[in-house]
């Protein structure tokens, strides 16, 4: 299948270090490292998957943005979705993105996602759970966008999406499209 407009290259990642010390916690669901981080109610049925960019879940950013989330009520789960082989923010000379990205197909991430979903929804009664996919992890929230997994989504600057991922579709799904990428 060709690219589409929302298909862009990992050429470079641009951004900043946001101030803060992270709230949640990181614990284990199986052997998946995962960053928690409570409501003060500390209810759970009220959930978000957030599905992070290719810095990962303990990237400061990320772990930040998850207590946001918790702050305004909200449950949130963010898995590792790499196995602990995150893309460093200072990449070293010659590191490949794109030999790093077939590493990290949906043979390899769609299981860490079945196992964090089957236990939010099993065995911590999250009872709605909303995807939040940033950059890499866009893809993934449109491909469980459907009944028994995600009931709505966000993705920001999504990467890799193809018009197969949005075909599946079954709930409300928002959109922030970076005008222009490089």
């Amino acid at each position: 299948m060709g690219k589409t407009p929302l298909q862009i290259s990992y050429s470079r990642t641009v951004g900043t270090i946001h101030e803060g010390q992270p709230e949640g916690n990181i614990s284990k669901i199986g052997n998946i490292p995962t960053y928690f981080a409570h409501p003060k109610s500390k209810l759970t049925d009220n959930a978000i998957l957030l599905l992070t960019d290719v810095m990962g879940h303990q990237f400061m950013n990320a772990q930040l943005l998850a207590d946001r989330f918790a702050a305004r009520g909200y449950f949130v789960v963010m898995p590792d979705l790499f196995n602990g082989d995150v893309v460093p923010i200072n990449r070293p000379e010659g590191f490949n993105i794109m030999d790093w990205v077939q590493n990290h197909m949906p043979p390899q991430i769609e299981p860490i996602i079945d196992a964090v979903l089957k236990k939010m929804r099993e065995s911590l009664y999250c009872e709605r759970i909303g995807g939040v996919g940033y950059c890499f992890g866009g893809k993934y929230v449109c491909r469980y966008l459907k009944a028994g997994k995600l009931d709505v989504g966000f993705i920001a600057h999504p990467t890799m999406l193809e018009a197969e991922d949005l075909r599946g579709i079954e709930g409300p799904l928002s959109i922030a499209a970076a005008g222009v990428s490089t």
